[in-house]
């Protein structure tokens, strides 16, 4: 993956082993999802699908704990989850999320002829 990606990609990985170790299946799809996009080459598309985890109610920043994590990885578990907050934030770019979608919509043109 692109270097501009990685430390967003490593964090991705990181918290899915927490997510997946702590029984937080529904999570840990959620974000496999994000990870999947982004090893597709669609990076900002992934960005905003992890960023859509954090709003509203029964959000991802509302309801996830870490039940049973020591007290150790339950803090680096939420840091983590801050950390995938902050990195999204500052590489999400709507320009560049609109030249993905007229790719896409290109290619679904030409396979349609």
């Amino acid at each position: 993956m692109n270097t501009k990606y990685s430390v967003y990609q490593n964090t991705l990985e990181e918290l899915l082993i927490l997510l997946q170790k702590y029984n937080e299946e529904r999570w840990a799809q959620y974000f496999k999802e994000s990870l999947g996009l982004l090893q597709k080459g669609k990076p900002q598309r992934s960005i905003y699908h992890s960023l859509n985890a954090y709003g509203g109610m029964g959000s991802f920043n509302d309801s996830v704990f870490f039940t049973g994590a020591s007290e150790k990885e339950a803090k680096y578990g939420l840091e983590l989850k801050e950390k995938l907050w902050l990195e999204c934030k500052s590489k999400k770019s709507i320009l560049k999320r609109a030249v993905e979608l007229l790719h896409i919509t290109k290619r679904s043109k030409k396979a349609d002829a």
